[in-house]
């Protein structure tokens, strides 16, 4: 149980890590923003993924010897709502957002690694409570099923990182 807690920590804590600054040019001024600020909750997002297999996988006994019931272990459903609360407070940008439903409307051929364990963290879009920060990435994930990545884009626009940049980035955490 030690080791998991540490694990689980682990991923929560891998959004803090830095990555590229950007700089944003506005007329004569130029903000820099650090990689923190562009990346935290794309970064989030997919760390809290890594976060839900990793219980799923502790729970069915991948770290310690002994069964568990399958079926009853992926049938609990893992409330995620208030991480999510947080994730969107830093997600101004709409970032995360984009990399859910840019990651929703991809083939699955198509989607690494960290792309697939954020799918899996929309597994039921048919309950959406619209009092959480959850609902917003809900709805992110329900507009990537009609699987066209460019509305995703086009809804997500405030979003100035590409996304091909947001695959990196959850790539190298």
């Amino acid at each position: 149980m030690k080791s998991l807690s540490l694990i689980v920590l682990f991923a929560l804590a891998l959004p803090a890590m830095g990555t590229d600054p950007l700089t944003l040019t506005l007329g004569s001024t130029a903000y820099t923003l650090t990689g923190a600020q562009v990346s935290i909750a794309a970064a989030s997002v997919a760390a809290l993924a890594i976060t839900k297999e990793l219980l799923i996988l502790a729970d069915l006994g991948a770290f310690r010897k002994g069964k568990r019931d399958v079926n009853a272990v992926l049938n609990t459903p893992l409330d995620f709502s208030a991480y999510f609360d947080r994730i969107a407070k830093s997600d101004t940008d709409n970032c995360a957002k984009l990399l859910v439903c840019h990651s929703m409307a991809k083939s699955e051929q198509t989607l690494n690694a960290e792309e697939k364990a954020i799918t899996k963290l929309f597994d039921n879009l048919e309950v959406i409570n619209p009092y959480s920060g959850y609902a917003e990435y809900q709805l992110a994930a329900y507009a990537g099923t009609f699987k066209h990545p460019e509305l995703c884009v086009a809804r997500y626009n405030t979003c100035r990182t590409p996304i091909q940049k947001l695959r990196e980035i959850i790539k190298q955490n």
